[in-house]
């Protein structure tokens, strides 16, 4: 029997759609994360976290996972590339601190911006930025009162 993980991988992109697949497939690989977020009560705390990037769904689509070795997996992120809007649907599942965020991801100079809402209808907006071969910056706002973006998080990743 052929497990779910087998049936959900794909060994690149879709041979059809290349060029735009590799805005967010250059990321596909493992890297070490330095992750600086607000925590609930305003202090900013770093921790140490681990991010995994491969092709799934036939290869038109990027999934991540973002986990500590300590603790496990804390989240997961699917990326679709949507043929038709040449626009990525980008979701982020965190059951453990219950946050979900839908967004559309394009691309922004050298990186990619993601914006949509989170589960409450507060608005979200995540970009990479400084991507190479080796590294990226990814950087986190939330929309505040007023709409104002308040900086909340930014990871430096570095790949094994």
């Amino acid at each position: 029997m052929t497990s779910m993980l087998d049936i959900l991988g794909a060994g690149g992109p879709h041979p059809e759609h290349v060029d735009e697949l590799m805005l967010y497939g250059r990321l596909v690989g493992d890297w070490s994360v330095h992750n600086r977020y607000r925590a609930a009560d305003g202090a900013w705390r770093t921790v140490r976290e681990r991010w995994c990037f491969g092709w799934v769904l036939g290869g038109l689509a990027i999934q991540d996972v973002l986990y500590t070795p300590e603790e496990g997996p804390r989240g997961t992120t699917v990326r679709c590339y949507d043929r038709t809007a040449k626009v990525w649907h980008v979701t982020w599942q965190d059951p453990y601190h219950r946050n979900y965020v839908s967004q559309i991801g394009r691309p922004d100079g050298d990186g990619m911006i993601q914006e949509g809402t989170a589960q409450d209808g507060t608005r979200a907006r995540w970009a990479f930025s400084d991507v190479t071969d080796t590294s990226f910056v990814w950087r986190g706002w939330v929309a505040v009162e007023g709409g104002e973006w308040e900086f909340e998080q930014e990871m430096h990743a570095t790949r094994d």
